[in-house]
């Protein structure tokens, strides 16, 4: 075979290779007869690959794969846009897909050539059926030996690629605001496609960035710890840590829905921030909040300490917001930063407990689809707060009554400070955390 007619044979694979996947993806979307779509089944099918695949691809994109849309040539998308509609259909990217259909063909021909194997002579010691049933055996194990070597050959290289990297934060400790820099660092001196890593900052702010260099800078606006993730193809391969301290007790204020900025509240330099600040009205709407809206008042403080997060005990007296515009719910969140994780809880009057949550560690449960009455409490008239954790089992007291138990596995380590947010303006006072033996 020349050259010239093995690369036509390669592109009308590819092609074919292309087919297969549109019709694989058509299944799944539930519309197999593509020719009948419409507009809005190419902007369906385009939200819900970015929702499953976290890749963007458009309808006009989509209409040129499937043939919709008309070209002088015919359209081969990028290998990006090949891996989204791979690992839509259920593999890893597109090699796996195109290694995968290219195997199912090559076993195909072993059953027709079987089929027209000649019967054999027949003699004393093996009959036609016995000899063809022979045959056959020998098929099936020599493609199960193939397809063996198919997945060790395939899955082996990736799961050393997975720990081939990690991510490494330059400056990982600071005031707010903050410039975090973030590195990939290869654990060998091998190239590697930096469009298949992403990170998550786990700031709040929804979605993941993906690497087109090895650095890459996040701004952080709030205190806290937080635990960014690096992902390889979908999948959490690493992470890291970042620690924003304060000078004792920070205030801070965030509007709903408004992730582009946060409002620093200016407290006297007289004050002794040790202790919680109480915060008014003007001194929100001094920092530029509109308090017509529904808004949020963080107070932070964030100084490592040698308390354990698995053995410790919290108390304070907190007041939230009575209602007024923009706050229904009189709700208080309670954090605990820890060297490895985090303690949260949320407590809002009776009402409003589909809105509650808690997570200790790894223990995470929302209102939303748990009966999480135990968290509904009416604090806007004050009350008095106690959590203690005792070996990783955590017991709330409100006005000394015990409310709420529950448990969990995993060491957060020792806590590294707290934060009390309020909807509206909240105060609370008399704050105390120890260490409990």
């Amino acid at each position: 075979m020349s050259k010239n007619n093995f690369g036509q044979d390669k592109i009308g694979n590819d092609f074919r290779l292309l087919e297969l996947c549109c019709q694989e993806v058509a299944s799944k979307f539930g519309k197999t007869k593509s020719e009948l779509w419409k507009n809005s089944d190419y902007v369906q099918l385009s939200a819900q690959l970015r929702r499953e695949t976290k890749v963007v691809i458009s309808e006009n994109t989509l209409k040129r794969i499937f043939g919709k849309l008309k070209t002088t040539e015919r359209y081969y998308p990028q290998k990006a846009t090949r891996d989204a509609l791979a690992v839509f259909v259920g593999f890893r990217d597109w090699q796996e897909f195109e290694k995968v259909q290219n195997a199912k063909e090559t076993f195909e021909p072993l059953e027709v050539a079987d089929n027209r194997i000649a019967p054999e002579t027949k003699t004393n010691e093996i009959s036609p059926s016995k000899k063809t049933g022979v045959n056959r055996l020998f098929i099936f194990a020599c493609l199960i030996a193939l397809l063996l070597l198919t997945a060790v050959w395939t899955w082996w290289p990736r799961s050393e690629k997975k720990t081939a990297i990690y991510l490494k934060c330059l400056n990982p400790e600071g005031h707010t605001p903050h410039s975090a820099i973030f590195k990939l660092i290869p654990k060998d001196d091998e190239h590697i496609c930096l469009s298949d890593y992403e990170i998550e900052f786990k700031d709040g702010k929804r979605g993941r960035t993906r690497f087109s260099d090895s650095t890459l800078t996040h701004y952080y606006e709030l205190p806290g710890v937080y635990f960014p993730i690096l992902y390889y193809k979908n999948r959490i391969i690493d992470t890291a840590r970042v620690f924003l301290a304060t000078d004792g007790w920070e205030a801070t204020a965030q509007i709903q829905w408004d992730t582009t900025r946060v409002y620093p509240i200016l407290l006297p330099k007289s004050i002794n921030r040790q202790i919680p600040p109480d915060l008014g009205i003007r001194q929100i709407l001094t920092a530029g909040v509109d308090t017509v809206r529904t808004f949020f008042t963080h107070y932070a403080n964030m100084q490592p300490t040698a308390i354990s997060g698995d053995n410790m005990m919290l108390e304070a007296f907190i007041t939230t917001s009575k209602e007024r515009p923009g706050v229904r719910c009189s709700q208080v969140d309670i954090t605990l930063y820890g060297e490895k994780d985090r303690h949260e809880l949320s407590l809002m009057k009776p009402e409003c407990t589909a809105w509650s949550s808690y997570k200790f560690s790894e223990k995470y449960k929302s209102g939303k689809s748990e009966d999480l009455r135990a968290l509904g409490h009416n604090l806007s008239n004050g009350g008095h707060i106690k959590l203690t954790i005792i070996n990783k089992v955590v017991t709330l007291y409100i006005e000394g009554q015990k409310v709420f138990q529950t448990h969990y596995e995993n060491s957060i380590g020792n806590i590294l400070g707290a934060n009390l947010m309020f909807s509206g303006i909240g105060k609370f006072s008399n704050f105390k955390m120890e260490s409990l033996p």
